[in-house]
C-alpha cells in the first residue's frame, strides 16, 4: 500500500531523510488542498480533516529527522496571517524548518520577505505560481529576490507539470532571475518535470541552481509502468507528457551522474504520491547508487543550508 505508514531510516541502515517539501497549513487550507487532490484522484485516502498532529505523527513514524514546511497564500489577505501561522507552528516543532511566502498583490513584498527572514528566522521563501495563479519571475517579485539575495537565502518555486495544471511558466524569465541573483539559491521544485535536459543545462551553468525531485521520481516510475502497458495506474498517468518524458529520458539519469550534490528529494506530504516508505521505494527502484541517494535524502539539503549560513540545523546528519 502506498499509503501505509512505517519506518524509512531503518530500511536505509541508518541513512536519514530530510524532506524538503511538506505542507502543514491551517485547517481550512489543508481541507481545501485535500479536496483539490480528490478532484483528480478518486479514492485518495487522506481525510479533509487531517490535522497538523496527524501529519507530524506520520512524519515521525517514518523517522524523518527534519523537514521544510511550505505555505503559500492564495489570496493577498492571508499573506501575513499565513506566515505568522508557520512561525508559531514551527516554533513548537523541533524538526520543522519553515519557509515563508507572498502574494503578487502583497503591497510591500520586500518588507514581508524581510519580516520572514529577519524577524521569524525563516530559511527562505516559496512560491507556487500555478496554484497562486500568478507568474513567479516577473518584475513584481524582484523585491523578494533582492532580500533573499542580501541574506543569501533560498527561493523555492514550483516548476514543471505544465500539462497537469494547464498552465505555462516562462522559463527564460526564470533563467534571468537565476543569472541576476547569484547569491540567492533557486530550488526548482519538481525539477522542471519533464524538461530534464534544460534542468541539466541550468545546473551546469549556474552554481546557485538546485533541483527538488518531489513527485518527479514517482512520475518517472509511472512512466516505466506505462511502458509495461499496466492498466491500474492513477489518473495523473494520463498527464505525464509522455513524448516529452521520452525525449528527456536519458537526461533524467544524467542529472544524478553529473550533479547529485545539488539534487534533493521531497514528498509533497500529505498530498503527494504516498507515505514516505513508498516514496523511498520509488527512489530505490532506479538504483541510482548510494552517493546519489545520500545526496538526495540529506547531503544536498545540508549543503544548501550550509551555503545559506545555517549548517547547524542539520548538525551530525552529514557526518
Amino acid at each position: 500500500m502506498r499509503w501505509e505508514s512505517g519506518k524509512t531510516r531503518s530500511i536505509e541502515n541508518g541513512m536519514p531523510w530530510v524532506d524538503p517539501h511538506i505542507h502543514i497549513m491551517p485547517p481550512r487550507r489543508m481541507a481545501g488542498l485535500v479536496r483539490w487532490v480528490k478532484k483528480f484522484t478518486p479514492g485518495f485516502p487522506i481525510s479533509e480533516d487531517i490535522t497538523a498532529e496527524d501529519i507530524l505523527k506520520s512524519v515521525r513514524e517514518s523517522e524523518i529527522p527534519f523537514f521544510f514546511n511550505l505555505v503559500f497564500p492564495l489570496w493577498v489577505e492571508e499573506t501575513e496571517d499565513l506566515n505568522r501561522f508557520n512561525y508559531e507552528l514551527c516554533a513548537g516543532i523541533p524538526e520543522a524548518i519553515p519557509f515563508g511566502s507572498v502574494h503578487i498583490d502583497t503591497p510591500d513584498k520586500g518588507a514581508e520577505t524581510r519580516r520572514c527572514i529577519e524577524e521569524y528566522g525563516f530559511m527562505g521563501m516559496k512560491l507556487h505560481p500555478f496554484a497562486q495563479r500568478f507568474p513567479a519571475f516577473g518584475p513584481e517579485m524582484r523585491p523578494v529576490f533582492e532580500v533573499l539575495s542580501e541574506h543569501r537565502k533560498p527561493f523555492l518555486v514550483h516548476t514543471g507539470f505544465d500539462a497537469w495544471y494547464g498552465m505555462y511558466m516562462n522559463l527564460d524569465d526564470m533563467e534571468g532571475v537565476i543569472r541576476d541573483y547569484p547569491d540567492m539559491q533557486l530550488v526548482a521544485v519538481h525539477a522542471l518535470f519533464p524538461r530534464f535536459r534544460l534542468a541539466h543545462r541550468l545546473l551546469s551553468e549556474y552554481p546557485n541552481f538546485w533541483l527538488d525531485m518531489t513527485n518527479s521520481i514517482s512520475c518517472m516510475r509511472l512512466y516505466e509502468d506505462l511502458k509495461d502497458n499496466r492498466d491500474d495506474l492513477p489518473p495523473i498517468a494520463s498527464s505525464l507528457e509522455v513524448d516529452e518524458v521520452r525525449d528527456n529520458y536519458e537526461d533524467f539519469f544524467r542529472l544524478f551522474k553529473d550533479f547529485p550534490e545539488r539534487i534533493m528529494y521531497g514528498t509533497d506530504f500529505p498530498v503527494g504520491f504516498g507515505y514516505h516508505p513508498a516514496l523511498l521505494d520509488d527512489l530505490k527502484y532506479f538504483d541510482l547508487g548510494r552517493e546519489a541517494e545520500e545526496c538526495m535524502l540529506y547531503r544536498t539539503v545540508h549543503t544548501l543550508l550550509s551555503r545559506c549560513g545555517r549548517p547547524e540545523l542539520l548538525a551530525g546528519l552529514a557526518d
